[in-house]
């Protein structure tokens, strides 16, 4: 549902792009009640629905409180039409200054009530008090109740817990207002613009309007002046999501590709797709959901000692999430592979290195074995090892070697078998020896679990392993990233070569300048980094992707 301002209508837009006016004449301004098109509001902003269907109105320049039920009746709950001001009271009593921010949260709406520098609680009986802010007094001092000050506060949401978000527009700054009437600075420097991403009070904001929140926690900003689209995950980690700080433009695309002209309103599904209020442009733009890692598995030749393969992956969000993992080696043979490892061994390793769980042949333990057959990813050899756990978010190790210190070309994989879950594999970083021809690392990886694609860093690791006591690295890795047809999406052998900036804005650069790394947005789909050495040299090294959105 869309507040059209300029129109001084309430829109409504199915999921398949059909618009249709619910409430409002295009073009006639008024404070009318009634039904469908015989309604007046005057500039409405704020839009919020209830548990019933119903939506609340945020009539900003009429100064009122507006009800439309689904069948697209309208009537006033509280304010009275052309009358600013900031009293308390039930219904028509009750006074508002340019209403625009709305939520709704335990039966109650709330009001950013601008231009009163405050936060309205009214009841469904139209009882209206003021939950924090002080009347008339502009400011950014957090506190409890009227001590605690904003200024211009725009955009308003609740969480699951009825916690209130405020983007408090002239601060530059997101505020949290709990249930007590408790005002706290979640991120940004009030009066300080920017657009810095960073850690709360490190972060900077340019005329933040807009703001939502999805099921997992994570809020979302129309940050309007810098004409981008921010997020802030849980632990008030900021950064951009879409758009080009103070870039204006209307471009579709991923990330900083795409372009926005002062955006406002923000929404969020429960299939992850933000929607956007584009203001400036007159359009409603859409970010799909972003795809995740559903497999992640790396090949490589497994010797003993330190040359065990052993395969890194953390799970990230909220959440428990179940996987299976698989240690692979006799049914390579199938792929043509020679030397393969006959009889591999696997552990799962928690970070501070217990042990969670060992398996050698995967059909030993009749309960694992019923689980796993029932995902369709049991093992086609009973020599070859697999694991069905649930885990908490947090960093694993598998740890592949063969049986009796066996040697041979092994795999190793983990599946995600929870994608609707809020939590998600992140990376995968696998070391072992490089040799050549088949002996290569090949790490594989399967995007989905979206309709957008994500944004992927892949590197290749040797010379810096050295640091770790790694005896006989890799000294000189090459990267190559191919897709499930093997057609070379991109190359690199010494990653300072192309994109060293990009890299290291990540966060993720490596270490020594020998190494390897291809940063790359891909659709979902199945992918493929191999892991050789320039001019045909050999060691232990290290595949690894990261999954950045």
């Amino acid at each position: 549902y869309i507040a059209d301002t300029g129109n001084h209508t309430i829109r409504k837009i199915t999921p398949s792009g059909v618009v249709s006016t619910l409430a409002g004449s295009p073009g006639l301004s008024g404070s009318a009640d009634g039904t469908g098109s015989a309604a007046r509001f005057t500039s409405p902003i704020g839009v919020v629905l209830d548990g019933l269907g119903n939506l609340y109105i945020g009539d900003s320049d009429n100064n009122l409180i507006r009800k439309i039920t689904p069948a697209g009746v309208v009537t006033t709950v509280a304010g009275l039409a052309g009358v600013a001001g900031s009293a308390d009271g039930t219904g028509s009593a009750a006074r508002f200054s340019g209403p625009r921010g709305m939520a709704f949260a335990s039966g109650n709406i709330y009001v950013a009530d601008t231009f009163n520098n405050t936060i309205r609680k009214v009841t469904p009986a139209g009882v209206v008090t003021t939950l924090a802010g002080l009347a008339g007094q502009s400011g950014s001092s957090d506190g409890t109740g009227s001590a605690a000050r904003f200024n211009r506060p725009r955009g308003l949401v609740a969480d699951i817990a009825g916690n209130l978000y405020v983007a408090d527009t002239a601060n530059n700054t997101i505020r949290v207002v709990t249930t007590a009437g408790v005002v706290t600075t979640l991120a940004g420097a009030a009066g300080v613009s920017g657009s810095t991403d960073g850690i709360g009070l490190a972060a900077r904001f340019f005329g933040p309007i807009g703001i939502t929140v999805d099921d997992a926690g994570n809020l979302y900003v129309a940050d309007t002046v810098n004409n981008t689209i921010r997020k802030i995950a849980p632990g008030a980690v900021v950064t951009t999501l879409a758009g080009l700080p103070l870039t204006a433009g209307s471009a579709d695309g991923a990330g900083s590709q795409a372009r926005f002209v002062s955006p406002q309103g923000l929404a969020v599904d429960s299939t992850m797709h933000l929607f956007i209020s584009d203001t400036g442009n007159n359009t409603i733009r859409i970010s799909g959901s972003v795809s995740r890692p559903l497999n992640i598995s790396t090949r490589a030749r497994v010797e003993t000692g330190q040359n065990v393969m052993i395969g890194g992956f953390i799970i990230t969000g909220e959440g428990m999430k179940t996987v299976v993992l698989r240690a692979i080696g006799p049914s390579l043979e199938q792929a043509g592979l020679t030397g393969v490892l006959t009889d591999p061994v696997l552990e799962l390793r928690a970070l501070d290195g217990s042990l969670i769980r060992s398996d050698d042949n995967w059909q030993d333990d009749p309960a694992q074995a019923a689980l796993i057959t029932a995902t369709g990813l049991a093992p086609q050899n009973d020599l070859e090892s697999a694991i069905i756990v649930t885990l908490d978010p947090g960093s694993y190790t598998a740890i592949v070697n063969g049986k009796d210190d066996g040697t041979g070309i092994g795999l190793v994989e983990v599946y995600d078998l929870g994608q609707e879950t809020l939590s998600h594999l992140a990376n995968i970083s696998t070391r072992g020896s490089v040799g050549t021809a088949d002996n290569v690392m090949i790490g594989g990886f399967i995007l989905g679990g979206g309709t957008s694609g994500a944004q992927v860093l892949v590197r290749a690791i040797g010379p810096s392993l050295g640091a770790a006591g790694v005896n006989g690295v890799l000294s000189d890795p090459t990267l190559e990233l191919r897709d499930a047809d093997g057609t070379l999406i991109s190359s690199n052998d010494n990653w300072q070569d192309s994109e060293q900036t990009e890299i290291e804005d990540t966060g993720l650069a490596p270490t020594d300048p020998l190494e390897s790394a291809i940063l790359a947005e891909l659709p979902a789909g199945s992918y493929t980094a191999i892991v050789a050495g320039a001019g045909g040299v050999t060691g232990v090294g290290l595949v690894e992707v990261y999954a950045l959105q």
